[in-house]
């Protein structure tokens, strides 16, 4: 069974359940993990990385973020939408300007160059460029949101090893149909539309293979294997990985479950 709705509160839950309901239903808000945007899947991340504990809820929890984050990128990116797109996948979401002089280090314009923000002094002439090299550092301290989910998830050694694939396998495809827009010169999602109206069946075809067009029903299959690990203590998880040991009992897991997972499109 999946679940395709918010995850409803249960009696006698934990009172440590109270704040990954919270956090899931503000993922849920927008009714479809396609109108998100990297703001609140990054808050919600934040939070579910405060909580305390190592537990099966809120692993799952981190689990569909990320798969929000995958399915929000894929959408921005089918959309035309560049910019948005490379913000989850490529561009960190914060950099710090420091001064190798000393002096106060600044937040870099996340859409701007670093010379244009400095001041005309340092942008254009090759001399400029050289001071700039000569006497300033950037340090990224907010990485883009999809890597870090990613590394987080695969370093803890506690996500199916499928998962993980899965995540890097939507994250190249995410890269590669926004190079084809590019290079097919779409403008926009209009400019897009319209090229498609122009073009002929198999050209549609052949466009349609070239995008994201990532799927929900892993997302909302998440919600469902979250939703019986906040009713049941020992509940093994088909999305957690195969090393992780509940109690003295290895976790005991579904092929059918791991086999959907597979299969699953992005």
């Amino acid at each position: 069974m999946t679940v395709s709705g918010p995850l409803k509160q249960l009696a006698g839950a934990p009172p440590s359940s109270d704040a990954i309901f919270a956090i899931n239903g503000d993922l849920e808000q927008t009714g479809s993990p396609l109108l998100l945007t990297e703001k609140t899947v990054e808050r919600c991340w934040s939070r579910t990385m405060q909580l305390e504990g190592d537990g099966t809820s809120r692993w799952l929890l981190l689990i569909r973020l990320a798969e929000a984050a995958l399915l929000c990128a894929g959408n921005y990116a089918d959309s035309c939408e560049f910019r948005t797109a490379g913000d989850f996948l490529v561009n960190p979401r914060e950099i710090v300007i420091r001064s190798r002089c000393g002096g106060h280090a600044t937040i870099k314009k996340r859409h701007g160059r670093v010379s244009d923000q400095l001041g005309p002094a340092w942008a254009g002439q090759l001399e400029s460029a050289q001071r700039f090299s000569a006497g300033v550092d950037l340090e990224i301290t907010r990485p883009p949101l999809l890597p870090l989910m990613t590394r987080t998830l695969k370093e803890s050694g506690r996500v199916a090893p499928l998962f993980i694939r899965r995540l890097e396998e939507g994250q190249r495809r995410i890269a590669d149909a926004l190079a084809f827009l590019a290079g097919w010169r779409i403008i926009d999602s209009i400019d897009l539309w319209r090229r498609m109206q122009a073009s002929s069946a198999s050209e549609r075809a052949f466009v349609e293979s070239c995008l994201c067009r990532f799927d929900t029903q892993v997302f909302y299959r998440i919600g469902d294997e979250l939703q019986r690990s906040l009713t049941r203590s020992d509940y093994r998880s088909s999305f957690l990985s195969e090393s992780h040991v509940c109690g003295n009992q290895p976790a005991c897991r579904s092929s059918g479950a791991l086999l959907e997972l597979a299969e699953a499109p992005a």
